[in-house]
């Protein structure tokens, strides 16, 4: 079922039912439906084929997408944390003449387009739908970059109907699912779990950004019983919040990064908790495999999981030691690539697209991915792989560390960085010197109180300050 007919069908099963709750309100499915029905007959007037938003509020961005997706237009989400530059490069290249928003006036002054809010229009609007073709362009969804310009991966309404379709039983997206996205709505799992949610006549719950006020809001308000989110906004969940605040959560949805042993174990003491899925996917990819997290266990090579239904992947380039290749995933949510004005060519070998993201098949379904955090490092000539280096921390009960190679300096040097309480530097040196060959030792051990979260909520450790407030030492080693 696409998109608008899924829309229209809760409206009519369920037309008080909340849809969409934010810091700013709510909508139920009716009040959606009426909206987006009468933002597609605006949009219907354009002569462009895609016009952007520009939204950190939920709602907004709700009816911006079934309004696009009615109208046949393709929304090509742009992202509140670019840069003014990179913003009006972004809206020039991708040919946006029309902005929807949900921000003032004044602040878009200079950009490149015709700017608008999203009016409340007739809640009780006729719902007329028009046959669209699924293999129109539906989404232009853009990979971060603050400095660099980002690729604009383009989506059909087939490939993200056909994943939520696939997807929403594994990831416990239900009507009985009242799901909290305390992220930003402009990234892709953000924007995934909202238009999953609707389509599978749930309730989203989200604050558009991270903010533990805002979390805290939310959750005084309703009893959400999902989250879907990435490792460091559940960290910080846990240290925000009181327990009793998180008690009504059943299942938990994370993506991004692996989940650590500590908040696999914190998840463990909700009182209503069930089950954890963590999934592993791209934008150009979508869903790719899925694990489900129910015990402390933690792989040191990176994502290991069960392939989603209809998702195949076959190695290039196989490592005869290791077993490691570059992954190439066969799959109906397969994006159709990049808009040629920000990027090359995907990569493809006949139906399938690549990533260049490397992996070791276990069987037919099953396979472990190499996140690119924790792939094959080059130092002085060097080939340093992460895990073997993590592994050593392991046997000082240190199991949440990410290795970086830093290039700022006139040196490349190896930097460790480490969530964990202060440690013993002699004790480290000893064992880092007893267990490793120089050239894979740290040169510096950073010691972090949180990990530093990047606007989409992610861990970003390269853009960490020598006085950042989450440092709290600083080793040297060699």
């Amino acid at each position: 079922m696409n998109f608008w007919d899924a829309l229209t069908s809760w409206a009519e099963r369920l037309p008080n039912k909340s849809a969409v709750v934010s810091l700013t309100g709510e909508l139920t499915y009716a009040q959606l439906a009426g909206r987006a029905q009468h933002l597609a007959h605006t949009l219907r007037e354009l002569p462009e084929q895609r016009v952007g938003i520009l939204a950190n509020d939920p709602i907004t961005m709700a009816v911006g997408f079934h309004g696009a997706a009615l109208a046949g237009k393709t929304l090509v989400i742009l992202d509140p944390s670019w840069p003014e530059a990179l913003l009006h490069t972004m809206v020039s290249t991708l040919k946006c003449a029309h902005i929807m928003t949900d921000f003032s006036a004044a602040d878009l002054q200079k950009i490149p387009a015709t700017v608008f809010t999203i009016s409340e229009g007739a809640d009780n609007a006729p719902w007329v739908a028009q046959e669209l073709p699924e293999d129109r362009e539906l989404l232009i969804i853009c990979t971060s970059g603050t400095t660099s310009r980002p690729k604009a991966i383009i989506r059909t309404a087939r490939s993200w109907q056909c994943s939520v379709e696939v997807g929403a039983p594994i990831l416990k997206a239900t009507e009985a699912s009242i799901t909290l996205s305390p992220g930003p709505i402009s990234h892709g799992l953000g924007l995934y779990s909202l238009v999953e949610s609707i389509h599978t006549g749930g309730t989203f719950v989200g604050s558009g950004r991270w903010s533990t006020q805002g979390a805290k809001n939310l959750l005084g308000r309703l009893r959400c019983n999902r989250v879907v989110t990435v490792p460091t906004i559940l960290d910080r969940l846990f240290s925000d919040m009181e327990l009793q605040q998180l008690a009504s959560i059943r299942w938990v949805i994370s993506g991004g990064e692996s989940l650590s042993p500590r908040i696999v174990a914190q998840l463990q003491t909700l009182p209503s908790y069930e089950s954890c899925v963590e999934h592993f996917g791209s934008s150009e990819h979508s869903l790719i495999a899925y694990s489900h997290r129910d015990t402390n266990e933690q792989l040191s090579d990176g994502f290991s999981g069960q392939l989603f239904p209809t998702v195949s992947v076959h190695l290039h380039e196989v490592d005869p030691v290791t077993g490691i290749g570059t992954a190439y995933v066969d799959s109906p949510f397969n994006a159709i690539g990049y808009d040629p004005q920000t990027a090359p060519s995907i990569a493809r070998c006949n139906a399938s697209t690549s990533t260049l993201d490397q992996a070791r098949q276990i069987s037919d379904q099953q396979i472990a991915f190499i996140r690119r955090e924790d792939g094959m490092l080059n130092l002085h000539g060097n080939n340093i792989h992460p895990a073997e280096i993590i592994a050593v921390f392991s046997t000082l009960n240190m199991t949440e560390v990410k290795i970086h190679r830093d290039t700022e300096s006139d040196k490349p040097r190896l930097i460790a960085y480490v969530r964990s309480p202060v440690i013993d530097g002699e004790l480290l040196r000893e064992k880092l010197f007893e267990q490793l060959p120089v050239f894979k030792i740290p040169h510096e051990v950073v010691s972090l109180n949180s990990w530093p979260q990047g606007f989409s909520g992610k861990a970003s450790i390269t853009t960490l300050s020598d006085d950042a407030p989450e440092i709290l030492k600083r080793i040297q080693i060699r």
